[in-house]
């Protein structure tokens, strides 16, 4: 892809620019063969059993998000 091309691509609306990006990951990524590393799933194992024991405090959507934007 010449430098040109993506040159253009990146004067593209946020939005555009987006559904591109979205739509040339899906035409290479295969989840079921992509490998999870085992660190991972380790943390993830953890998350789960501290969540089922009640140790994990769960917060809304918009509140994780006004985390963000004010971090």
């Amino acid at each position: 892809m010449s430098t040109q091309t993506i040159s253009k691509l990146m004067r593209l609306p946020v939005r555009q620019r987006l559904a591109i990006a979205e739509r040339l990951w899906l035409s290479v990524a295969d989840e079921e063969k992509m490998p999870v590393p085992e660190e991972h799933k380790r943390i993830l194992r953890k998350r789960l059993v501290d969540y089922r024991a009640g140790r994990s405090k769960v917060v809304s959507h918009e509140e994780m998000m006004r985390r963000l934007k004010s971090s």
